[in-house]
């Protein structure tokens, strides 16, 4: 990149990068028009070509998916696992995709990046030389990645009936081991209530569908409390958009033993104010007769309820959107 304009007020002087025993990596960025930005990771060399010799993940990425990555790329062949001397360093390899990712993510100016060589030894990752295209963006940031990225802003701190703070957030991917957890402190009953079956374990398939989620399409809120011993999962609410972004199938789970908190009422408050912001017109859920707890909290938010016995359900449906709006927007 050149720049006549700039003003030179000095120059920085380093060591020459010690290449031996070094293995030699690429990273490269590239904007493709429909999936978006494309990460893309490779052997270094002169003659690269992305489709044989990289493997490709979408932004954003976290540890777990980019530690996929970079296992994708040893297992097809694309990047060595170990170099003349040491093995490659994985985690060290992940936190720098990781990165490159949210560089990506907040600033959309950039149209390409190429890190190569990036040198690899030992637990060091050294760029001798990066490539940069960038190019002026206007609009929405997130629609032009393919995965909306993690939404920051819906992080809200929430305080307990007890008194207790806990972190009102998004579900992550690395939840998934917290939400084994949680699950594990929630009675028969209650799951029975919110799957309507008898459940006696669940997968890891299970739980990677709970918490890989498309942020644009559904949303899952955690609440989450710091313990002594780490972070635990106190309660989930969820809503699943259909395609035309009209109707979202709700559902909310609290832990057993913290009954009677206010957390069951403010998750479902929150996901109704999310809903409402997201466009969506109805928040449907269905639940049994005999549980009295949630029909009761349905009908204080203003859920419509429809007992129906003889099915052995109880439906339960809130107009996020008042119907005459509905009306015009279908009539315009």
């Amino acid at each position: 990149m050149t720049w006549p304009q700039a003003r030179i007020h000095g120059l920085l002087v380093q060591s020459m990068a010690n290449r031996a025993g070094a293995q030699e990596l690429r990273v490269v960025v590239e904007h493709d028009p429909v999936f978006g930005p494309l990460i893309m990771l490779g052997e270094g060399g002169v003659e690269w070509r992305a489709e044989d010799q990289a493997a490709v993940a979408l932004p954003p990425l976290n540890m777990n998916l980019a530690r996929y990555l970079v296992i994708q790329a040893i297992k097809s062949k694309k990047v060595r696992g170990r170099s003349a001397l040491r093995p490659l360093d994985i985690p060290g390899l992940s936190q720098l995709l990781v990165q490159v990712s949210n560089l990506i993510v907040d600033c959309p100016e950039i149209q390409r990046l190429d890190i190569h060589p990036l040198l690899a030894s030992g637990h060091e990752f050294t760029a001798l030389d990066v490539t940069l295209t960038l190019a002026p963006f206007t609009g929405d940031s997130e629609s032009r990645l393919a995965i909306r990225p993690y939404p920051q802003q819906q992080e809200e701190w929430v305080v307990m009936k007890n008194g207790e703070r806990c972190l009102f957030r998004p579900i992550l991917p690395e939840d998934e081991p917290q939400l084994m957890a949680f699950i594990a402190q929630v009675t028969k009953e209650d799951l029975y209530y919110r799957y309507f079956s008898e459940i006696n374990e669940f997968t890891h398939d299970d739980l990677a569908n709970m918490t890989q989620i498309d942020y644009d399409r559904e949303m899952a809120f955690v609440a989450v409390r710091t313990t002594a011993e780490g972070n635990e999962i106190l309660g989930v609410t969820r809503a699943i958009s259909d395609p035309d972004n009209i109707d979202a199938e709700f559902a909310v789970l609290v832990r057993s033993d913290l009954k009677g908190m206010g957390l069951g009422r403010k998750l479902l408050e929150k996901l109704i104010a999310y809903t409402q912001n997201h466009g969506l017109q109805r928040l449907n859920g269905i639940t049994m007769p005999n549980n009295k707890g949630m029909i009761g909290l349905a009908r204080k938010l203003g859920f419509s309820v429809d007992i129906q016995l003889e099915d052995g359900i109880v439906s339960l449906s809130l107009q996020l959107v008042p119907e005459q709006l509905q009306t015009a927007g279908r009539n315009c």
